[in-house]
């Protein structure tokens, strides 16, 4: 059961990382596409 609760646990871990990273990254990469749309319509 512990090993179980732990696997959970970890899990939930892991996946609070990935949506932060996400929550991180995507509005980061919307910023350089729209920086480099900026400079290619100069």
């Amino acid at each position: 059961m512990l090993e179980g609760e732990n696997l959970t646990v970890r899990s939930k871990n892991l996946f609070s990382i990935i949506v932060h990273d996400v929550h991180f990254w995507i509005p980061l990469i919307v910023l350089l596409a729209g920086l480099l749309l900026l400079h290619e319509l100069h």
